[in-house]
């Protein structure tokens, strides 16, 4: 039996954990609000499915009968509709006419997705998932798209207050991730606005500020898009704004900065996972590369995990006027945050957690 994940020491929500089933392809039973009001869904490898022995036929018909699809006398008088051999309520619907074998299946689909969702707006609704597999001549449904309904859901939410502890605080930078699955998500044009702010990464703060969809809808599009993990947070990142440095940057110092840290987090990585670090170190900076400036484009990776930048030791680099700085130290901070939630995700929040602090100690605070 797996309980609600635990996320820092946080229970998990119910969309966070709904991700974690899809993404870990699970199959079983979730039960919500175990006890008496309790509901019960199906999963089959993470995506949410109609099994037979677990469907609430009632429950089906009074929906149908909420949503106006069919009207109160029809319910489950199988005698009245001379349907007495028939066993499947969905299936009596189909054989009088009332819906056809096609809206049939969306309804089905509608219904467990409506269902679920209620309980989203609920931060500390209690859950459970039990591993369970099921017959195939059980299944009616399968392949609801998780994550979509865990997009749908979030959108409705009314009160993002109460999922505070779930979203970054101002000061964290939030960077956009582009896993395989995005082209699936079909996201509002609101969420695309907000996921395309992000092509650097930003703190909360300056999205607050700078967002055209406002303080409340921020934060709710913030939530949706970290649930589905096409956004992460860093509580140990710099501040873009110059990075807490004086007013006169020392480019040629940050630089040699910027490499004595990588080539410390390369040397802590390979001491905890052994060779694979550096194909860690380069996949991080390959998969931040295409949000980064031209300048930082085929960098080469030295032996030690530091970058020998080519381009960039063909000119001063102090001559640089103030906003092309800006841009080498945003995409300094870019290429080290990248690697401290390598370093999160391979070894865990204590580990980066130490990292950070034993960083503070090359030259600056990091």
């Amino acid at each position: 039996m797996a309980a609600n994940p635990d996320k820092n020491g946080i229970a998990f929500s119910l969309p966070h954990h709904l991700f974690q089933i899809w993404e870990n392809q699970q199959t079983g039973v979730l039960t919500v609000n175990p006890g008496p009001d309790e509901r019960v869904f199906c999963f089959v490898k993470g995506e949410l499915t109609a099994i037979r022995k677990y469907f609430p036929e009632k429950d089906f018909l009074d929906w149908l009968i909420e949503i106006k699809k069919i009207e109160p006398p029809l319910r489950l008088n199988r005698q009245l509709l001379g349907s007495d051999a028939i066993k499947s309520v969905v299936a009596i619907l189909i054989e009088h006419g009332f819906i056809s074998s096609q809206e049939a299946f969306e309804l089905l689909s509608d219904f467990l997705t409506s269902r679920l969702s209620d309980y989203f707006s609920l931060v500390e609704v209690p859950h459970k998932f039990e591993e369970e597999n099921f017959n195939e001549e059980e299944v009616i449904l399968k392949g609801i798209f998780t994550p979509s309904i865990i997009l749908n859901g979030i959108r409705k939410i009314t009160r993002i207050d109460n999922f505070a502890r779930f979203l970054p605080s101002e000061k964290e930078l939030i960077l956009r991730q582009a896993p395989s699955y995005s082209s699936k998500l079909n996201l509002s044009p609101p969420e695309i606005y907000l996921w395309n702010l992000l092509q650097t990464p930003k703190t909360l703060a300056w999205l607050l500020e700078q967002s055209w969809l406002g303080p409340t809808e921020t934060r709710k599009t913030i939530l949706a898009l970290s649930c589905l993990k096409l956004l992460d947070f860093s509580p140990n990142a710099v501040s873009l704004e110059n990075n807490g440095r004086p007013g006169f940057i020392d480019l040629e110092k940050s630089l040699a900065i910027f490499n004595e840290k990588c080539a410390f987090i390369y040397k802590y990585v390979a001491k905890q996972l052994g060779p694979v670090a550096f194909n860690l170190i380069e996949k991080c900076y390959r998969e931040v590369q295409e949000y980064l400036d031209p300048i930082f484009l085929n960098l080469e990776i030295k032996p030690d995990g530091s970058f020998e930048p080519r381009a960039m030791l063909r000119f001063s680099l102090n001559e640089l006027d103030p906003e092309e700085k800006k841009t080498l130290l945003r995409g300094f901070d870019e290429i080290l945050t990248a690697e401290l939630l390598m370093v999160k995700k391979n070894l865990g929040n204590q580990h980066e957690e130490t990292l950070v602090k034993s960083l503070r100690k090359a030259g600056e605070p990091f």
